[in-house]
């Protein structure tokens, strides 16, 4: 008996030894953005140690990685990864019974991080690299439980490649930003008037002279984006905005009256849709990981396309009548059977008006921005799914753009246009519907050098009122989690630049360049 004892308790003195975190009593601030559904924080806190460790199902492997690197980079403090389960500290583990993009974070004495899926887990991450502070020189976090869900399946943010050349190392930031504000789509904008950005070996002149990317730095930045959480959504612009493929093979992509209009490609050749299938089969393939396909859709230019006699006779064969706007209309039809044939799901701007002789199919995503062809609540009401881009507060271009408060007082059923003609000048309040996936913050022709810094304190904000459509605190309150944030990122990032935040609404009265 008395041997079983002392077995005992040299069993319980070694577990005690080597108990690798402990507790103290601390009531650190909680600054979280977006702010999380449910949260309950007492005022303890757990210490790590040296000893402690990541674990992680193999699945997750590049996540615990990234982790790893991140803590060290906010805190100096490395986290091994353990190979068992048994002996870690934090655990990140895949349930199949939560929904596919909510967390759970338990802090005691150990961390517990449980998420539907892979991103999931990539948003629980940086809620706990927004928890983590240093005491007493180790690691340490709140003790608190914490379930969350964004009210947003679409967070997206879009970059405009074409007008301005950015770098993939730029890029790759975009998405650190991006992921650490939870945003799950990273939309780019390819092609437009001033360059193609995409490779090609079947159409090798597209590619604007260096100003494209490589096949393998997009399936390098497919990769980085996933591992993060984020998806990428590639966008060639067509039939519109399309100069650039115009120019590069005008004999096969141009109208009759070239010079009249080297804008919009010719929607009345066989051949073209041959053509565009096969650049879209080059793409597609990379982006192997996003449900959608955008392919621009709007502003397209008809002029002197009635003129050209492959539009005639197309026209004519698919009895279209003589309004250019239905063939353009059936084009989108016809891409839209393309993109579904390679098992994705199309996106285009809002360009086509609400009547027409060719219907527009209801399984194509619509973001609508300028409010100009068919309004939102219009959209909604005859059933197509949207994504709230409006050009007022989410627009980001260069001086065009809003500070964060205008974008907190926003919310994702809501249109404005700054422009006095756009039907949304008196703003458009939409009724809740979850045909709205959630929202987009664009932002178009800025150099790279002036993207980071534009929108670290604007994307966050359209996140946050995204990710909680009703208001959780008030924006002064709000602010402040956003600055304390805000410096995490500084140090995450490397980069501290910040971009002037102007009380009032600031903006230039001339409408951008879409």
């Amino acid at each position: 008996m008395k041997k079983t004892v002392l077995l005992v308790l040299s069993i319980l003195f070694l577990q005690s030894c080597n108990s690798t975190t402990e507790t103290f009593d601390h009531s650190n601030t909680i600054n979280l953005v977006p702010i999380p559904k449910q949260i309950s924080v007492s005022a303890q806190a757990v210490r790590l140690s040296e000893q402690s460790t990541i674990f992680v199902e193999e699945a997750l492997a590049p996540l615990a990685k990234i982790f790893q690197a991140e803590l060290l980079a906010l805190t100096d403090f490395k986290v091994e990864i353990a190979e068992s389960k048994n002996s870690a500290d934090i655990t990140f583990t895949i349930d199949g019974q939560q929904e596919k993009d909510s967390y759970q974070i338990k802090i005691d004495k150990e961390i517990n991080v449980t998420g539907g899926s892979y991103q999931a887990l990539a948003m629980a991450r940086n809620s706990l690299l927004q928890l983590a502070f240093v005491d007493e020189g180790k690691l340490s976090f709140p003790i608190l439980n914490m379930e969350d869900r964004p009210d947003s399946g679409y967070r997206g943010l879009m970059i405009d490649l074409a007008r301005q050349w950015h770098s993939v190392e730029s890029i790759k930031e975009l998405i650190n930003m991006s992921s650490f504000y939870k945003s799950n789509y990273l939309h780019l904008h390819f092609t437009d008037y001033q360059s193609y950005t995409l490779p090609s070996k079947k159409y090798p002149k597209l590619s604007t002279p260096d100003r494209h990317y490589t096949f393998e730095e997009l399936e390098m930045l497919e990769a980085y984006a996933q591992e993060r959480g984020v998806t990428i959504i590639p966008e060639i612009d067509i039939p519109g905005h399309a100069s650039s493929i115009v120019e590069a093979y005008p004999e096969l992509f141009g109208i009759k009256d070239i010079k009249e209009n080297p804008w919009t490609i010719n929607m009345g050749k066989e051949e073209v849709y041959t053509a565009l299938e096969e650049i879209l089969a080059e793409i597609i393939p990379i982006f192997k990981s996003t449900p959608i396909i955008h392919i621009g859709g709007d502003e397209a230019i008809f002029h002197k396309l009635d003129n050209d006699p492959h539009v005639q006779e197309y026209m004519k064969t698919n009895d279209l009548g003589d309004d250019v706007h239905d063939l353009y209309r059936h084009f989108i039809v016809r891409m839209n059977d393309i993109v579904k044939k390679h098992g994705k799901q199309m996106a285009v701007w809002e360009g086509f008006r609400k009547e027409g002789k060719v219907e527009i199919p209801k399984d194509i995503i619509v973001y609508e921005f300028e409010t100009n062809r068919y309004l939102p609540n219009d959209l909604i009401e005859d059933g197509y799914t949207v994504v709230n881009t409006s050009w007022k507060p989410l627009y980001v271009v260069n001086r065009k753009k809003w500070e964060p408060e205008t974008i907190y007082n926003w919310n994702v059923s809501r249109w404005e246009n700054w422009f006095p003609k756009a039907p949304s000048f008196d703003p458009i309040q939409t009724n809740g519907s979850n045909l709205i996936l959630g929202a987009q913050m664009c932002a178009w022709e800025q150099a790279e050098q002036s993207e980071f810094m534009s929108l670290r304190k604007r994307l966050p904000v359209m996140n946050e009122r995204i990710w909680n459509v009703e208001y959780q605190v008030d924006f002064p309150t709000f602010m402040s989690r956003l600055d304390a944030t805000d410096e995490l990122l500084s140090k995450l990032t490397g980069n501290t630049k910040q971009d002037s935040l102007l009380h009032g609404h600031n903006y230039v009265d001339d409408r951008p360049d879409r």
